[in-house]
């Protein structure tokens, strides 16, 4: 019943063109979370390594675990759930963006100012403090987007349901419910 409920959850995967979640073999190394059930490949997990990667120092890149989520989110084997391709969206929730953004979206975060970003997504790259860059979350999530999803439109959503936005929690309890079976 358990596993019925697993799948129940998961849609069909961008990255995999529709195709359901699968065991990635070669396993995936930056968006390892996803080992089990993914909907990507090791060549897309390296892709997101790169970007990720040009993103931070390697002093900072394991620092962030809710910026390394939002960049592993085409492998996040439910991201169908929160996706509409055919409008090209996705679909976070706030109570995410809050834990990610520190609380106040509508103000500057801290959260990465003592690593700083470098803007590998605009047409010159370079290295700036955050909380100088982005006056809120919206306009943070407005521009960066994670790997292979740079042409949608991240919306921030008050949901009462976790099962109609992206979040965190969510991810890593089923992540949990999938390793326990």
């Amino acid at each position: 019943m358990l596993f019925l409920l697993i799948l129940s959850f998961s849609l069909a995967c961008t990255l995999l063109d529709g195709q359901d979640p699968i065991n990635p073999k070669p396993s995936l190394t930056k968006c390892y979370r996803f080992n089990t059930s993914s909907c990507c490949v090791s060549a897309h997990d390296a892709s997101i390594q790169d970007t990720y990667s040009s993103l931070l120092s390697s002093q900072c890149q394991r620092e962030y675990d809710y910026l390394e989520d939002y960049f592993c989110f085409g492998c996040n084997p439910i991201q169908g759930d929160f996706t509409d391709e055919e409008n090209k969206i996705i679909r976070i929730c706030e109570s995410y963006a809050k834990r990610f953004w520190n609380d106040d979206l509508l103000m500057p975060t801290k959260n990465f100012d003592n690593c700083g970003i470098t803007t590998f997504w605009r047409e010159e790259q370079i290295t700036i403090v955050p909380s100088s860059e982005w006056a809120n979350a919206y306009q943070f999530f407005w521009e960066v987007k994670p790997p292979f999803f740079e042409d949608y439109s991240i919306y921030i959503v008050n949901s009462e349901s976790d099962e109609t936005c992206y979040n965190i929690g969510s991810v890593l309890l089923i992540a949990s419910l999938i390793l326990t079976i």
